[in-house]
C-alpha cells in the first residue's frame, strides 16, 4: 500500500532529536527570541489537537516538501528549527520533515539546524501540558 511519502525523495538525513526539557529550557530563556534563536514547526494537519506549543507554526507533513524551497528561504536564518508530531518516532511526520529540511539546507550550504522533538507533542504534552508558558490547550 503507497505511503503518502512514497511520492518524495528519501532522507539522506537523520534528524537528532531534543528533549522536552531542552526544548522548555531555550523557550523559557529570556535571552532567546522565536524566529531568531528557535522556531517549532508541528507538521500535524487533522490532528492538530489537544495541545500546541506557543509560538509554533503549523506547517502540514502532507504539503511540506512541496513548499520546502520557500520554507528554507523563511527559516535559513534560524539557527535551530524543532519539527514536531504526534510521536517524532523514526518513519514519523516530524523525522521526515525534520529530514527533507536537513537535507535541503545541506545542499543550500544552510547551516539552519533541523531536529525532532523527542516524543513529540504526547511527550510534551505530558510534562507541560499544566504549564501555560509551555502549552496551549487546542
Amino acid at each position: 500500500m503507497a505511503q503518502w511519502y512514497d511520492a518524495f525523495p528519501t532522507l539522506t538525513s537523520t534528524p537528532p532529536s531534543i528533549s522536552p526539557s531542552e526544548l522548555a529550557g531555550i523557550i523559557l530563556d529570556p535571552t532567546k527570541e522565536i524566529m531568531k534563536d528557535y522556531v517549532v514547526v508541528d507538521v500535524r494537519r487533522a490532528d492538530f489537537e489537544n495541545h500546541a506549543i506557543p509560538g509554533c507554526i503549523n506547517l502540514p507533513a502532507h504539503s511540506f516538501y512541496q513548499t520546502l524551497p520557500t520554507i528554507l528561504k523563511l527559516l535559513q536564518r534560524v539557527p535551530l528549527v524543532v519539527f514536531h508530531c504526534n510521536s517524532c518516532k523514526e518513519g514519523s511526520r516530524g523525522w521526515r520533515v525534520a529530514g527533507w529540511y536537513a537535507d535541503a539546507a545541506k545542499v543550500a550550504g544552510v547551516e539552519s539546524k533541523a531536529v525532532t522533538l523527542e516524543g513529540g507533542i504526547r511527550a510534551w504534552a505530558e510534562a507541560y501540558a499544566d504549564n501555560e508558558k509551555l502549552a496551549t490547550k487546542v
